[in-house]
């Protein structure tokens, strides 16, 4: 990916995001895109459902729905880190595991794992 692919996805993401009022962050992790998104219910299952019809997506899988009682990431329309492996291993809990797909897997059977996911990533945006 072209850092100028990237920098049109994440304006449009933005400008998309604050029309519906939603907001999350956007990881890119060895060619695969991680995606946290919040909002409204129907507002996100519509704009999924949007990005898994979108012909430039493939093979996107939703590892976990959940509601909250407030935003992780409210401050950002879209927030964007680049990581590596061993940090979305690390954020995850699962020490050891140096791929995306095991990553993913990992978290899958260990649901608690977006959460530990989602704190990391709240502190990778701190730095």
């Amino acid at each position: 990916m072209r850092a100028t692919d990237l920098e049109r996805i994440l304006v449009d993401a933005r400008v998309g995001n604050e029309t519906r009022n939603v907001t999350g962050v956007l990881i890119y992790v060895d060619g695969v895109f991680f995606q946290i998104l919040e909002g409204d219910k129907d507002v996100v299952v519509a704009l999924m459902k949007s990005i898994t019809q979108d012909s430039r997506h493939s093979s996107v899988k939703i590892i976990s729905e959940n509601e909250a009682s407030e935003r992780a990431f409210g401050s950002w329309r879209m927030a964007y880190l680049n990581a590596t492996p061993d940090q979305m291993s690390v954020w995850a809990g699962l020490p050891g595991t140096t791929t995306i797909a095991s990553i993913l897997e990992g978290v899958q059977r260990h649901p608690h794992g977006i959460a530990q996911i989602a704190r990391g990533i709240l502190e990778a945006l701190k730095d």
